[in-house]
């Protein structure tokens, strides 16, 4: 009888072969039979499935349930599904205290996708104060990890004076950080503050580029 390493496993190799069918529904099975005999990567990701509806029917409340598992055990990626859950109210009550308190614990471990949204709640003020300083050194983390967009959303909070004063130099520099990173509206936001800026300004942002 396979114990829950041996069930994941089997079941990332059936859902990772592409061949859908009766492959998928097996694999979503060994999946929460993995999660159910305790095995953490599996709770997350058969709560995604439920989530999605991969190879299950969507059951919201029940993919709560199993990233509930995931992040009590203090995974990165569960502590973030759970907060996402929180934060917009999927499968349960939004309580955009307990997403923030979520999503911090996921960016104290590098989880990208909970920096972004950490820095969004602390800039706004969801779910406790607000702190802009905070907000933007959570995104200068997230961005020297590669994620564009946290370098996208420092551009913005610098073009407009978000919680900072206004400066274009340095927004234009996240921006084109944004876009090296792989961030597709940035291109446009970058064409679009070149045009507002002057001389002086496009000459040291081009310098510093450069």
């Amino acid at each position: 009888m396979m114990n829950g390493v041996g069930l994941f496993q089997q079941a990332i190799a059936l859902v990772a072969s592409g061949s859908g069918g009766n492959a998928l529904l097996r694999g979503a099975d060994m999946m929460r039979r993995a999660a159910d005999f305790g095995h953490v990567a599996a709770a997350n990701n058969y709560g995604a499935m439920l989530h999605a509806g991969r190879g299950v029917r969507q059951d919201l409340v029940g993919a709560r349930a199993y990233y509930h598992q995931a992040a009590s055990a203090g995974l990165p990626i569960g502590l973030f599904n759970m907060g996402f859950m929180c934060f917009h109210g999927l499968g349960g009550p939004k309580d955009h205290k307990r997403a923030r308190f979520l999503f911090l614990r996921a960016a104290q471990q590098d989880e990208t996708d909970a920096i972004t949204y950490l820095g969004l709640m602390l800039m706004s003020g969801q779910g406790g104060p607000a702190d802009p300083r905070a907000a933007r050194a959570w995104w200068s983390r997230g961005a020297s990890l590669g994620n564009s967009r946290c370098a996208f959303n420092l551009g913005i909070a610098h073009a407009g004076g978000h919680g900072c004063p206004q400066d274009l130099v340095k927004a234009w520099r996240w921006f084109r950080q944004a876009e090296r990173l792989g961030n597709p509206e940035a291109e446009s936001e970058l064409r679009r503050l070149e045009f507002a800026m002057s001389d002086e300004e496009q000459s040291r942002a081009f310098r510093r580029a450069s």
